[in-house]
């Protein structure tokens, strides 16, 4: 059984509760700036000079990648492998059902644990 499913089972939360949270999921990716600041690729100042130029009327319709290009803080082969790291940073599960209002944190704790437990001797 997944933790989803549990917290269902358990009455923690709602069915469409965990539906819409795994749809949260796919979606809510970490921003490719973030990232590129994580790795050390961009400091502060160079983020915030793409951000400034994506809020320019003639350059919203650039992605953040396309910007930083053409600043040439970024070669195109960081950017694609940005892009392929932002694939697979998706918020956990209990981190979007707690920022949601679904569940509260110690909830989340208690049934993890709770989870967990059960789980450990399958």
């Amino acid at each position: 059984m997944i933790f989803g499913e549990y917290l269902v089972e358990q009455n923690i939360i709602r069915e469409k509760d965990l539906t819409r949270a795994l749809e949260i999921q796919k979606t809510d990716r970490v921003p490719l700036g973030q990232l590129a600041l994580q790795k050390g690729l961009i400091d502060n100042k160079q983020l915030f000079r793409i951000l400034s130029r994506q809020r320019k009327p003639e350059e919203r319709d650039k992605s953040f990648g396309k910007l930083a290009v053409e600043l040439e803080y970024l070669s195109q082969e960081q950017v694609e492998t940005l892009l392929e790291r932002q694939t697979h940073t998706n918020r956990l599960l209990g981190e979007i059902l707690v920022s949601q209002g679904w569940v509260s944190q110690m909830e989340l704790i208690k049934a993890l644990k709770k989870f967990r437990a059960q789980n450990k001797n399958k």
